[in-house]
């Protein structure tokens, strides 16, 4: 189905919710796709993830608003500003939007895409139209990475059905930002992840790098242990990498490695790592 097909389907489909009015919804224009929502204009960015020999395996897709003045707001205040009973709306219009643009630089890239999911859509498994992208544009559901937030104190049970349900669909899933609020493995293996991203709290700041390479060395080998693989993520500057290098972390992702940016990047540019001369 061309793309500009799809875009109609799916705000046909996404038009049939209350929600939604009929000019919310999906554009496709000059070789991008965008989204309308109560008024706001959303774009993507993708941030890049390498591995240990600096090659890209993965892009994460965040949303970005256009805003007709200055700055728009980062993705995280984007969903804060929305009410509950549209959150699950916009993540799906989000996922679609992200992965409409990532196939329209398929040519650019043979990696992952990581797809962030709001906590407000864990109870409705919605994987519609990521299916229907797939199915139409050769995007295996293995290259597709559903990242989920865990505090750590909710009931395990939830958010691991969840989780089996996304897996059982051939998809990969990731628990972001593991060890802000817990570092319980127990519950990591519970909730039987593919991946785990390590929050920004355990990279460490100038000053406190030695801590940092004690934490990281012990969990990341105890959660490579149990078959997951360890990214770390929010990577700054080079005593950070050269501590996320040093703890055997799988992936890395950061300013230091690449900003985010519109267009999916098939290799990244920066100043080597440099020998750290304090702790």
């Amino acid at each position: 189905m061309p793309l500009a097909d799809l875009v109609r389907y799916f705000n046909m489909r996404l038009r049939q919710t209350p929600v939604w009015s009929n000019e919310d919804g999906l554009e496709f224009e000059n070789g991008r796709v965008c989204a309308h929502f109560k008024g706001r204009v959303f774009s993507t960015l993708f941030q890049p993830q390498v591995n240990r020999r600096d090659q890209i395996v993965c892009h994460e897709a965040f949303l970005h608003e256009i805003a007709p003045e200055g700055q728009g707001l980062p993705a995280q205040m984007i969903f804060r500003q929305v009410c509950d009973h549209e959150l699950l709306q916009l993540d799906r219009l989000a996922h679609a939007l992200h992965a409409l643009n990532f196939v329209l630089q398929r040519g650019k890239h043979d990696g992952f895409l990581a797809l962030n999911v709001s906590p407000h859509s864990l109870p409705a498994f919605q994987d519609d139209i990521i299916a229907s992208i797939a199915s139409n544009f050769g995007l295996s559901a293995e290259k597709i990475i559903f990242e989920f937030s865990d505090d750590g104190f909710a009931p395990v049970a939830r958010l691991a059905g969840t989780i089996a349900r996304y897996r059982a669909k051939g998809y990969q899933v990731a628990i972001d930002n593991f060890g802000r609020y817990s570092w319980d493995l127990e519950r990591l293996r519970a909730l039987a992840p593919d991946i785990v991203k390590l929050d920004q709290c355990l990279i460490g700041r100038a000053g406190h790098l030695n801590l940092a390479r004690r934490v990281l060395l012990e969990l990341s080998a105890e959660i490579r242990n149990v078959g997951m693989l360890v990214v770390s993520q929010c990577i700054e500057n080079a005593q950070q990498l050269q501590v996320a290098r040093e703890s055997s972390a799988n992936w890395f992702q950061g300013y230091l490695i690449a900003r985010p940016n519109p267009v999916c990047q098939s290799f990244v540019c920066r100043k080597p790592c440099q020998a750290r001369t304090n702790a």
